[in-house]
């Protein structure tokens, strides 16, 4: 599971990874850009964003993983991140999308406008926060109404999701 800033980042503005890890024991990894692009969050007012995936990383919960220069995506990564590209991405964004696709993985992202075009045919396959919601309230890990809560509390914290709640969510999977 490879994890772009804006997912990882949801859930640790509201205090929640502990849903990531339950979920994904062991398999979360960082790109290492998008690990430099959170610890520039220790000079602001909410350090604690960048701590709590910092202890993750320190428990061995997390893995950070960087693009070797041997890497077969390395090419990948410096076209999606290419100035002269007009659908230049994030270099967080083209990190995870190139570590999910080099691990044979899932990219976690919250930034489908730039991504998606990066994931067709689902390869890597794509998910984001209000999947990762879903799957923790299908496995009973938290309920609905927890669900709806983490939405909001994750949308009080700026954190760009969907206008719609939990509940829809709920149906809008459901039905896949």
């Amino acid at each position: 599971m490879n994890f772009d800033n804006d997912c990882i980042s949801s859930f640790s503005w509201i205090n929640r990874l502990d849903i990531i890890k339950a979920l994904f024991p062991g398999q979360v990894i960082i790109p290492e850009v998008v690990f430099e692009e959170l610890s520039k969050m220790k000079k602001t007012k909410f350090p604690y964003v960048f701590e709590n995936i910092d202890r993750e990383i320190t428990k061995k919960n997390f893995l950070i993983k960087d693009i070797g220069v041997t890497d077969p995506y390395l090419k990948e990564y410096l076209q999606l991140t290419s100035m002269d590209n007009p659908k230049k991405i994030g270099r967080g964004e083209a990190a995870a999308i190139v570590i999910a696709k080099s691990l044979n993985g899932t990219l976690a992202s919250n930034n489908l406008s730039d991504v998606l075009e990066y994931v067709k045919g689902g390869h890597p396959p794509l998910i984001s926060t209000e999947h990762i919601l879903y799957f923790s309230w299908k496995v009973k890990y938290i309920s609905i109404e927890e669900g709806q809560a983490i939405w909001q509390a994750m949308k009080a914290k700026k954190r760009v999701l969907p206008d719609y709640d939990f509940f829809h969510v709920i149906k809008k999977l459901n039905n896949l």
